[in-house]
């Protein structure tokens, strides 16, 4: 596109944060989190990969997506039981768990899966990562499959400094029952769209893209449109 010297637009994927605030509905927010983060077996690039947590709810979010994530079926991807199926491809499942290894060795705590299947297919366990802290692998770089990592936030401050703390910039999720929090939260984050108590979509009716290093220009709605089209001025002088 540079050479041609033609528009274009680049989504460069994410490491979107999903922030859980104390006084959130924590049921929805696990239902959404493993959603957010499992659906097609975690390969989404605005999925919900930094649950951000704050501290007065981290721990009963934690005992239920882990209930939830353990109740995720693994298996044949055409079975309308299964919700995990295989990755993509075997190098991403390798480069994947090298990623989750690497995170545990720098002192997380794994509270599910963490391997890979044996077998045909490039089968990789639901993983849960806890106590996952702003200087390891998972929180820094992207997890491109099913490997949630949860990270504690002091209060909604250090969400949004932990939130930003990041070279990508796609969107992110906000949990809260107060929606002038939410609102005031939303305008701080560095990221492309906001979800106010959902996980992220795309939706043609709004523009999706992000910034920093997930990208730039924008996909759907008119933003969408107008990123191909060039603008022709025609002054008519009318004297």
């Amino acid at each position: 596109a540079g050479a041609a010297l033609k528009k274009c637009v680049l989504e460069l994927g994410g490491s979107d944060p999903f922030i859980v605030l104390n006084d959130a509905d924590l049921d929805a927010a696990v239902q959404a989190a493993v959603i957010g983060r499992f659906q097609n077996s975690g390969q989404v690039c605005a999925a919900a990969k930094r649950l951000i947590i704050e501290a007065g709810v981290v721990e009963a979010f934690t005992a239920k997506f882990l209930e939830a994530s353990r109740a995720l079926v693994m298996g044949e991807p055409t079975s309308y039981s299964t919700y995990i199926g295989p990755m993509a491809r075997f190098d991403l499942r390798d480069e994947l768990h090298g990623q989750v290894q690497a995170t545990l060795e720098e002192g997380a705590t794994l509270l599910l899966g963490g391997h890979k299947v044996a077998g045909a297919g490039n089968y990789y366990e639901p993983t849960v990562l806890a106590d996952v802290t702003d200087q390891m692998t998972s929180f820094k770089q992207e997890l491109f499959g099913p490997v949630a990592s949860i990270i504690t936030a002091r209060d909604a401050e250090h969400a949004v400094a932990l939130a930003n703390d990041s070279e990508f910039g796609l969107t992110a999720s906000i949990f809260t029952r107060d929606a002038a929090k939410a609102r005031a939260i939303a305008d701080q984050l560095e990221t492309g769209g906001v979800f106010v108590n959902a996980f992220s979509v795309s939706d043609p009716r709004v523009a999706f893209g992000g910034v920093k290093k997930s990208g730039f220009g924008r996909e759907l709605s008119h933003f969408g449109v107008r990123e191909f089209c060039n603008a022709q001025t025609v002054w008519l002088d009318r004297k």
